[in-house]
């Protein structure tokens, strides 16, 4: 502890550890990482393994001149080599020194610690850890390596050129299996190499604080202590909310407001605003399972918040109403609720706290692509309404949460004022069940594990080696806020029967289009998602299609999602990254998953696979984006479908063509090398399937409202059917999906049910 301060907030701050070199950076106190994970899973030898794939998916790559040790290093044919990276410097508008990318090309990731480390918590968070283990292990024997190779000899023996020709092989290969291994071992890798490189800041141009950061304040927060004991401590209110996000805020404020003591409780810790924003690596703090959940298939990942605040504290700023034809659906499912001024009142309500409006926005880049790209096109786009209360809010990182204290999310719209009225508040709170009285059926409370912050404030070690105790929370309601992944999950490991409950999950699965422009600003600079095209949300005429919104693509997860093309292709990524910019297909998804509690753990487990039907719509929705940028000066376009290769527009003819679109047209028919291109884009896409990376911010509808018990988990008020005192009041209540960012949703419903919870409470 020598070289460390202790923070008045209880943080550390390490100047060891610390990046951040910008002179604007007085007053920020990073957060440090979590201690490693039980890697055990995987023995010594698998590991190796392990690593000898990460190294053929990011080598160390020199001229074939310069090999020096063929284990260790690949070599390209001198011309290949220098072509590739002069005409990589010749894309950029402010290259690097040659001898930086040089210098990158030829370093070798695996030696570095920092890199192994992200990457045994990446595995050890991944719903496939056993099933890559047991694969690792077939590659360590002979038999299994012929099997899987064609080669007699293991795989991490091969010279690190033959490795990467058995990596080429699975990518296409007839087994499905080695595809799916190579799309996870790729995204893995690069997503671990992403967050700790110190490349992505030299290279990459990454800087772990927006341009414009100063230290705001934030609320003081008071959080239960709990004494040591070693029985149950007890706690009693009238309403227990499990989960601090957005459901569970505008609860809190309601019920407290109303004059009942309540007791919001949450699993994550709350970071104030000049922790913010925190680093590529320890956002593992603020996100469920370390920052990804993948489902059972690794079809989609999951980004779902953990910390203070929930999901309203690593949002965006947008803010988008719940459409007309969606409520219109959810009315003619029997709940008329969606349909009545009343719950207009609720809308309007929340619009109103969240500081909801367009006063003071600037668009970035990408934003720009979406409105003049929809312009040129004759296609139907908005502007966004911002949660910043008329702040512009020019900052990239809410997702690594909000440093400026500008979007009113939970912890600054709601909470404080929860507070205020005599709500009380318990961090590291993990809820194992509801519990029920003798009967059954009426809940009377939760119970759980309690985790103390360090002695020292942080809360980077195993929760094992800080005090534990076990918490009874008995209250008059219980009300499950703790969003679409744990709220089911709590229901079915508290023994409630009801089989709709873990159904009819909803994900918004959202695929990636990603173009290289000219423009020098990062796309994680500035406002996220300012602007949305809205041309194809309706392609079935029932409701179903597609958003294009912008992403504010942080450096590893925009390094994460190319598909594996080449060692030589992957680290050259790095030096484009910050002239590349990204649009995603957002799919209203007609069908639907589930979500199942892990039997040992109580964890969610998600059970999702994206429907042809609904991956039609996103590849229309890809297909879209690809015009966008096409009309709006992109140099190339980069899908994320593997086996589709990059579209390049050459500096000829093919430049003087995009130069010369006339608006209005479909540049699809005017020129035909671009034309071409979207044809073989529609035909791989099309027989691609799993492979396709697609990630998820939105879950929705796993705890689903319904007019009778067989179908939904919830009644038109919010009340788990077949219980009594027990509420859900988060997107886990959706009827559907709603086809836009859920935040006003979730506030507006959650207003509705705490509301009448409140009235009821107080007229018994």
């Amino acid at each position: 502890m020598a070289d460390s301060v202790l923070l008045e907030d209880s943080t550390i701050y390490t100047p060891a550890t610390a990046t951040v070199t910008m002179a604007h950076a007085a007053g920020y106190k990073p957060i440090l990482d979590k201690d490693l994970p039980d890697i055990s899973f995987m023995t010594d030898a698998e590991w190796t393994t392990f690593f000898s794939i990460s190294e053929a998916l990011v080598p160390a790559v020199v001229p074939q001149t310069k090999l020096q040790d063929p284990m260790r290093q690949l070599g390209i044919p001198d011309k290949e080599f220098y072509a590739a990276v002069d005409e990589t410097l010749a894309s950029l508008t402010n290259p690097p020194p040659q001898q930086k990318l040089l210098e990158w090309l030829a370093f070798r990731a695996v030696d570095e610690p920092a890199f192994r480390r992200e990457c045994e918590h990446s595995v050890a968070s991944a719903a496939l850890r056993m099933e890559l283990a047991k694969f690792m292990s077939m590659l360590n024997t002979r038999y299994g390596s012929l099997l899987l190779t064609g080669r007699w000899k293991p795989f991490y023996r091969q010279p690190l050129a033959v490795r990467q020709q058995i990596l080429k092989n699975w990518r296409s290969s007839r087994l499905l299996p080695l595809r799916i291994v190579l799309k996870s071992m790729n995204a893995l890798t690069r997503k671990s190499l992403g967050a700790s490189s110190r490349f992505i800041n030299e290279l990459g141009g990454f800087e772990q604080l927006p341009k414009n950061w100063e230290r705001k304040q934030g609320y003081d927060f008071k959080f239960i202590q709990i004494a040591d004991g070693a029985g149950t401590h007890t706690i009693e209110t009238d309403v227990v909310i499990i989960g601090s996000g957005c459901g569970g805020g505008v609860s809190a404020k309601n019920l407290a407001e109303a004059g009942h003591r309540v007791l919001v409780a949450d699993k994550g810790y709350h970071f104030a605003p000049e922790n913010f924003p925190l680093s590529q690596v320890s956002n593992k703090h603020i996100y469920e399972n370390n920052g990804l959940v993948i489902s059972k298939s690794s079809a989609i990942s999951v980004a779902a918040g953990e910390t203070w605040g929930g999901g309203g504290t690593v949002n965006w700023s947008v803010c988008l109403k719940p459409q007309d034809y969606v409520r219109r659906e959810w009315v003619a499912a029997g709940l008329p609720l969606f349909g009545s001024s009343e719950f207009d009142e609720c809308i309007d309500r929340v619009w109103s706290a969240i500081g909801a409006n367009q006063k003071a926005i600037r668009h970035n880049h990408q934003n720009e692509v979406v409105l003049n790209g929809s312009k040129k096109l004759g296609w139907h786009s908005n502007v966004c309404d911002q949660n910043t209360g008329g702040a512009e809010h020019y900052c990239g990182r809410c997702h690594l949460g909000c440093g400026a204290n500008e979007k009113r999310g939970p912890a600054v719209a709601y909470l404080p004022a929860a507070a205020e009225a005599g709500a009380e508040f318990l961090e590291g709170f993990r809820a194992e069940r509801v519990v029920f009285a003798a009967d059954g059926v009426t809940a009377t409370g939760v119970e759980g594990v309690w985790t103390a912050r360090s002695d020292d404030g942080t809360v980077h070690s195993a929760p094992e080696a800080r005090r534990q105790r076990r918490v009874l929370i008995k209250a008059k309601k219980v009300v499950l806020s703790a969003g679409s992944l744990w709220s089911p999950a709590l229901l079915q490991t508290s023994g409630v029967k009801n089989p709709q409950i873990g159904r009819n999950l909803y994900l918004h699965p959202a695929a990636f289009l990603v173009g290289h422009f000219d423009e020098a600003e990062p796309q994680w600079e500035g406002g996220i998602i300012t602007a949305y095209n809205g041309e194809f949300q309706n392609l079935d005429k029932k409701g179903h299609g597609v958003k294009l919104e912008t992403m504010a693509m942080l450096p590893y997860v925009l390094f994460a999602i190319q598909p594996f093309e080449s060692g030589l292709d992957s680290k050259l990524c790095v030096a484009r990254m910050k002239q590349l910019h990204t649009v995603i297909s957002i799919t209203r998804d007609r069908d639907t998953g589930r979500i199942t509690a892990d039997p040992v753990t109580g964890a969610p487990r998600i059970d999702y696979d994206v429907s042809p039907f609904d991956a039609e719509h996103s590849l229309d929705g890809v297909e879209a984006i690809a015009k966008l940028m096409y009309v709006t000066g992109a140099s190339a376009l980069y899908p994320t479908i593997p086996n589709v290769r990059p579209f390049v527009v050459a500096k000829d003819g093919d430049a003087a063509r995009q130069a010369s679109y006339q608006d209005g047209t479909d540049p699809e028919f005017t020129d035909p090398k671009f034309g071409k291109w979207l044809q073989h884009l529609r035909e791989v896409g099309s027989k691609a399937g799993g492979e396709i990376s697609y990630l998820s911010a939105h879950q929705m509808g796993s705890c689903r409202m319904s007019a009778k018990p067989s179908g939904g988990a919830v009644d038109p008020r919010g009340k788990v059917w077949g219980c009594e005192n027990l509420y859900v009041a988060d997107g886990s209540v959706f009827p559907s999906a709603s086809g836009v960012n859920p935040m006003v949703t979730i506030l507006a419903i959650s207003d509705y049910i705490s509301r009448q919870l409140a009235a009821e409470m107080s007229s018994s």
